[in-house]
């Protein structure tokens, strides 16, 4: 894996150990609660590690801006680096 992939790794690991710290904690998105983001963040990182890397995608609606992360309580430096680097290369595809 590049270097810019690996760095995306360890910053959705940072968040992961974020969200799963937040634990019951209830969230203003679909997911009931922060523990339930961090481990959709972890089974997403643990997908790409075995080479499903079109699963980056799927974070993008995660860290928009004023997305699940925000709603979650997330830290904003986090959720920003995040989503600098998924929108230029791994937004959704926008017919799905």
């Amino acid at each position: 894996m590049n270097d810019e992939i690996q760095h995306l790794l360890s910053l959705l690991e940072k968040a992961t150990t974020e969200m799963l710290s937040y634990g019951e904690e209830s969230t203003f998105s679909y997911f009931d609660t922060c523990e339930d983001v961090g481990l959709f963040i972890q089974n997403i990182v643990n997908k790409i590690r075995s080479g499903e890397i079109e699963e980056f995608s799927k974070l993008w609606y995660i860290f928009t801006p004023t997305g699940v992360w925000d709603d979650s309580g997330g830290s904003q430096k986090i959720a920003n680096e995040i989503f600098e680097i998924l929108n230029k290369k791994y937004q959704p595809d926008k017919e799905n």
